[in-house]
């Protein structure tokens, strides 16, 4: 797969999780994805643009929001969750929504198209945000509405977790050092979106807590989703000692009465299209 014209590690991801992709019984996507709906104000009748829809965590929210009267089209850029997400729809009876293959660095659609669009835990996966972000500037109507999540805190534990596994990772397949964040903190999000032509109406912060039976369930959890980046690369030799280090790494999770509880808080920004000559009017 490629995105841009460039390999894309990450669409194979999603790609081999999405049969499992929010399916292991564990509260995280779809609390935040509703939440990204409710504050992004849809409107019955809107139409709707939900970029990365994965297996529909904004896109369900965002039908429901939406009604009959409007439409919601939902990309990915993973064929497999295009595939899974659009029966998904038909067996919902879904008749205003439809998805598609689609880059979400890259949406091909006319402009002006929509009244929203959303992008739930997306765009800081891809390769130019700010990039992407104009262009849904291009594909939104005047005054019409952005809305995106990004992370703001994960819980220590989870950290502490990661690390512990990636020190079983090959010597060639090191994590990269963090780059840049365009979405760090609200002054960083302000100056991006204004960069890209939106300004911003609300940031707003929201957490939720992913409760787990036990560690082997945890990790379940792990290959279901981006979290598979990581442990793929580590050797099948090493799997069962980095698991074992991970569980380790969890115990101040650990609940009283058994299993694990995750704390993780994202940011929702919502913000509005400027017009073009707002843009150029502003400073650079």
């Amino acid at each position: 797969m490629t995105s841009g014209g460039r390999p894309n590690g990450t669409v194979e991801v999603f790609e081999q999780a999405a049969t499992s992709y929010d399916r292991t019984g564990v509260s995280f996507f779809g609390p935040f994805g509703a939440e990204l709906v409710r504050r992004a104000g849809i409107r019955p009748g809107e139409r709707v643009l939900d970029v990365g829809c994965g297996r529909g965590a904004v896109l369900f929210p965002a039908a429901e929001a939406t009604g009959p009267t409007g439409h919601v089209t939902g990309i990915d850029l993973a064929p497999a969750m295009v595939t899974l997400t659009a029966e998904d729809v038909a067996r919902a009876g879904l008749t205003h929504v439809d998805v598609r293959l689609g880059d979400a660095q890259r949406p091909d659609f006319p402009p002006g198209g929509f009244d929203v669009v959303l992008a739930g835990l997306v765009v800081f996966l891809l390769p130019e945000p700010g990039q992407a972000l104009g262009t849904y500037r291009r594909l939104l109507r005047p005054a019409s509405r952005l809305a995106i999540s990004t992370f703001a805190a994960v819980d220590p534990a989870f950290v502490a977790a990661m690390d512990a596994l990636a020190a079983h990772l090959p010597t060639d397949r090191q994590r990269p050092a963090p780059a840049a964040d365009p979405f760090a903190d609200d002054r960083v999000i302000t100056a991006t979106m204004a960069a890209a032509g939106f300004a911003v109406t609300a940031i707003s912060e929201y957490r939720v807590e992913s409760r787990f039976r036990d560690v082997d369930h945890w990790t379940e959890w792990m290959w279901s989703h981006g979290g598979r980046a990581l442990l793929r690369h580590i050797p099948a030799d090493r799997l069962d000692a980095a698991t074992t280090d991970a569980g380790r790494a969890l115990e101040p999770a650990r609940l009283a009465g058994g299993g694990l509880t995750l704390t993780t808080a994202i940011r929702i920004t919502v913000a509005t299209a400027r017009p073009a000559a707002a843009r150029q009017e502003s400073p650079s």
